[in-house]
């Protein structure tokens, strides 16, 4: 079985860790440094590199990596480099920051994962902050439980993505068939289906809520059920941080993900870097007033009447 394919931003904090040695540190850098180039070279989906010269690059940062004080400076080092390659999903992550990941939504101080809220009018809001596993199931459990549902609305305003295994299922969830979600293009083709629900997904109006923060596989979801007339669209354009991302370890418990496919949508249409543009314009700042959720919600009204 294929490892799921992360379609997601990891947003974290660079946080120091305690300092060893110069000699342990520089063996530890040259190993990180390796293994992330090389990892790179071997996985990447374009053999052309995005045009760069993949050895040049090499020869450019590896004597900046060596010469790293600590995992802070060596980490910046290594995503300067990857960075020369314009994807969203090629970056290193520190084990520093993989703990400050690992961590809860209350212990960050951020907003809930997702969270279910019921409006007047029969209407389900529900948030959803990434695709992670379990995410399918509770949204199927939330419309389940929701007595006379009359319209759902999905607020992926703050959802940078997660696995394609879980978008797949959560596409499901509002399709009457299987239909071609994704086509993953590397060193391997796959195409993805939307998976589920079929006879039983939910039919009822829905609308779709995005923002500049909507990132990879949120951006395929909402492009999905706009461009197959299956929901209204509402916002602002999404991030356009659409490529597949698989993870990796690193020696010394960082991670390394790299976009082993680029992605198409079922038309051909590319996000990375486009976006998803919602076909109604409205902010989507939630303060003062939050304006697309109030269209959102009138849109589903007018749909019933």
């Amino acid at each position: 079985m294929r490892r799921p394919i992360r379609l997601s931003l990891l947003v974290g904090l660079l946080i120091g860790a305690s300092i060893p040695g110069q000699a342990q540190r520089g063996s530890i850098n040259a190993r990180v440094f390796d293994k992330a180039w090389t990892l790179v070279a071997d996985r990447y989906w374009d053999r052309a590199m995005g045009g760069n010269d993949w050895e040049a690059i090499r020869a450019q940062y590896e004597p900046q990596a060596l010469a790293a004080r600590d995992e802070k400076q060596l980490y910046a080092v290594i995503n300067r480099m990857l960075d020369q390659l314009d994807d969203s999903h090629v970056y290193a992550t520190s084990p520093s920051d993989l703990r400050w990941s690992r961590e809860t939504p209350e212990e960050r101080d951020l907003p809930a994962a997702r969270s279910a809220v019921r409006l007047a009018g029969g209407l389900l809001l529900l948030r959803v902050n990434q695709f992670d596993p379990g995410d399918d199931r509770w949204m199927k459990q939330e419309i389940a439980a929701t007595p006379d549902l009359r319209g759902v609305i999905l607020d992926l305003r703050d959802n940078g993505g997660g696995r394609d295994d879980v978008l797949d299922r959560i596409a499901g969830l509002f399709s009457t068939r299987k239909a071609l979600l994704i086509r993953l293009n590397g060193r391997s083709d796959i195409d993805e289906t939307t998976r589920g629900a079929g006879p039983n997904a939910y039919r009822g109006p829905l609308a779709v809520i995005v923002g500049p923060d909507t990132a990879s596989a949120a951006e395929i979801l909402a492009f999905f059920l706009g461009e197959s007339g299956r929901a209204y669209t509402i916002g602002e354009r999404s991030a356009g941080a659409v490529t597949g991302g698989v993870d990796h370890d690193l020696p010394g418990g960082g991670r390394l993900t790299v976009a082993e496919y680029d992605i198409r949508t079922a038309n051909g249409t590319r996000l990375e870097g486009n976006g998803f543009t919602p076909r109604y314009a409205v902010s989507a700042a939630r303060k003062p007033t939050d304006a697309a959720l109030a269209k959102a919600i009138s849109l589903l009204r007018g749909a019933r009447s």
